[in-house]
Parts: structure tokens; C-alpha cells; sequence
């Protein structure tokens, strides 16, 4: 004789896990919507995936910035005009946003850029102002209509130690030689300090070009263009602060030097060669990597397992600190301080009309 058998003997173990996974997540999103609301930590960064806060993790406040293309199609592809236009967007917006640089380059679909910022606000400022003008030179002269960047920029610390820095610094400068593009930091085509550093020079020329001035000029009807020529300023990392010049131009020489004995061991161990700046300038701008794929970034960057932890707390406690300063912002709170280093979200909406 067969017995009924209760329903939860009748479901596979899979189907039981699966059913399990979704009570104890509605017990949990119940849970977050009911004691801690929509601005909590916890239902934010577990089921909304929010986007990750802009802040420093550091003193010194310097930091590495990085953005990709979309789909990281060449659309910065070196050339002379494309150089000209990026150099004179980056001179623009350093002197809008008064940020030291340090170090920078821009290869065909990517850019990375050392520098020190007094606060998270001055940081999203200058990289706001940089990838929406070079989006728009670089997308005008390439006929390029669609969007530009992959995604938002991101952001990552600095330890404040001499390792850290130099790592960052070298990291910069290795990039189109670690690739297998040139086989010198010298030999990169595109917009780049390399060369600079290596001559010992503090300053890059560019051109930026006014196009509000352009506009009304074509509703004038004229066609006239409006170009400055604008400088890159360029300062030395903290630790080289105190060398003298002679002294600085020969830690960049050294730099380009072992990097450029690194790619040449790297080329004669794999038996290969560098692509050459000719055919990279030959590349078609619309055209992605057959093989593009984006590693996980880096929240900071450390020379050791301790300032790694360090900055770590740090981070969790002033996550934490700007959480409840934005929640008090909500409620309409107005005498709220956020952590140092952060900016408030933007004020919320309030209906100033008068009842009927």
C-alpha cells in the first residue's frame, strides 16, 4: 500500500535550498525596510548594490584616478590632435580644480592619473570636468556619437608611505610597455608625463578650445575657432619634495630605465616584440580588444598587509559616520557634519507650495 508522504519530504533538496534562500532573503529585505530604511548601509550595499561613496582614505590625500572607455573601444587612440586636445582638456582642469598631478597617461581606451586632492568634492569636480570635455573633443574629431566612458571613474588611496608611492608612480609610467605596445615609456605616442619627467621638465603645453566662444560666433555667422594654449604643471611626490631638481629628473630617469629593462627581459622570455607606436596609431578608434576583459580595482593602494587593515577601518568608520549624517540630512536636519574628505548628497526635495 503507498502512504502519502508530507510535501516536504516531496521536494528535491535543490528546490528546498532555493526556497530556503528566499524566505531568509524577504525575512531580511522585510527587515532593512522596516528598522533601518532605504539609506541604511546594510540594504544599500547588500540588495541595491548603491554606488560606492566618494572619499578619501588617507591625510596626504593623494590618490590614483582611473577611467576606461566603453567597451574599451580605441577611442583615445594617439595621434597628434588627439594628443593636443586631451593635454589642453587635463591643462584646463587642473586649473579649474587646483589638483597637484604628478604623474599621468593616457593609453587608447584607458587613463591613469597621479595626483593629491584636498577632498572627495575636488576630486569628482576635476574628474568630471576631465572625461566630459575629452568625451566631447575626442568624440567630435572621431565621429563618435554613442557614450563615451564605460562606466564612472574610480578612485583609489595612496598609502601615505614612501613604498606606496613610488609603486604608484612606477605603475604609471610602466603603462604601454607592460601591455607589449612600445618597448620605452618614451616611445608611447599618446599623452603622457613620461617623457617630461624624463627631461627633467616641470611643465606640458596643450590647447583647449573655447567652444562657447565658437557657438556664438556660428550663430554670428562666423566660422572661427577660439584656441588657448594652456600648461600642465607637474609636481613631485612627497618623498622627492625635498631633492633638488638634478636630483628628481634622475629618480624619472632611473624609473624609465629599469622599466625599460623590465619590458626587454619580458619580450625575450615570452619571444615577442612590442607592437611599435606605428601600428598603434593605425588602429580604427571605433574597434574594441578582441580579448578586453577589466580586473577587479583595487580599493586602496599599500605597500603592506598593515596599511592595508588601517586604511580598511578607516574606510568602514567613515562610511558609517557619512550613513548617519545622511540620514539626519533626510529627516531635515540642517546643522549635519559629514566626515572629513566627503561631500553631503545633494539636498532633498521640498514642496514649497502653499496648501490649498
Amino acid at each position: 500500500m503507498i502512504y502519502p508522504t508530507p510535501m516536504s519530504q516531496t521536494l528535491s533538496k535543490s528546490s528546498a535550498n532555493l526556497l530556503f534562500l528566499l524566505i531568509v532573503s524577504s525575512f531580511f529585505i522585510f527587515l532593512s525596510l522596516s528598522f533601518w530604511g532605504r539609506e541604511s548601509l546594510f540594504f544599500s550595499s547588500v540588495f541595491v548594490m548603491a554606488r560606492s561613496l566618494r572619499l578619501l582614505d588617507n591625510e596626504s590625500g593623494i590618490v590614483e584616478v582611473t577611467s576606461r572607455t566603453l567597451h574599451g573601444r580605441f577611442l583615445m587612440r594617439p595621434s597628434q590632435e588627439v594628443k593636443k586636445l586631451i593635454l589642453g582638456v587635463l591643462c584646463r582642469a587642473q586649473a579649474k580644480y587646483r589638483v597637484e598631478i604628478y604623474a599621468f597617461v593616457f593609453l587608447s581606451n584607458h587613463f591613469h592619473i597621479l595626483l593629491r586632492v584636498d577632498s572627495a568634492e575636488q576630486l569628482a569636480g576635476f574628474t568630471g570636468f576631465l572625461k566630459a570635455n575629452v568625451a566631447k573633443e575626442i568624440g567630435r574629431l572621431h565621429d563618435w556619437k554613442e557614450k563615451f566612458w564605460g562606466s564612472r571613474y574610480h578612485s583609489a588611496s595612496v598609502a601615505d608611505s614612501d613604498t606606496a608611492q613610488v609603486a604608484r608612480f612606477m605603475y604609471i609610467l610602466s603603462n604601454g610597455c607592460k601591455e607589449g605596445l612600445v618597448a620605452s615609456p618614451l616611445d608611447w605616442p599618446g599623452a603622457s608625463s613620461a617623457r617630461a619627467l624624463f627631461h627633467g621638465e616641470t611643465t606640458l603645453k596643450g590647447v583647449w578650445y573655447d567652444r562657447t566662444a565658437q557657438y556664438r560666433a556660428r550663430v554670428r555667422g562666423e566660422r572661427k575657432l577660439f584656441p588657448s594654449v594652456e600648461t600642465i604643471r607637474l609636481s613631485p611626490l612627497p618623498c622627492l619634495a625635498g631633492l633638488s631638481t638634478a636630483e628628481q629628473r634622475e629618480f624619472a630617469v632611473n624609473a624609465v630605465h629599469r622599466i625599460e629593462q623590465e619590458t626587454r627581459e619580458l619580450h625575450e622570455e615570452k619571444g615577442s616584440r612590442p607592437l611599435g607606436a606605428r601600428a598603434i596609431e593605425q588602429r580604427d578608434p571605433h574597434n574594441a580588444p578582441e580579448d578586453f576583459h577589466s580586473s577587479p580595482a583595487p580599493l586602496f593602494h599599500v605597500a603592506t598587509r598593515e596599511q592595508y587593515w588601517k586604511m580598511r577601518v578607516t574606510r568602514e568608520m567613515t562610511i558609517a559616520a557619512y550613513r548617519q549624517a545622511a540620514e539626519l540630512l533626510r529627516q531635515g536636519h540642517t546643522d549635519v557634519r559629514f566626515p572629513y574628505g566627503s561631500f553631503p548628497p545633494p539636498a532633498p526635495f521640498v514642496d514649497t507650495r502653499a496648501p490649498p
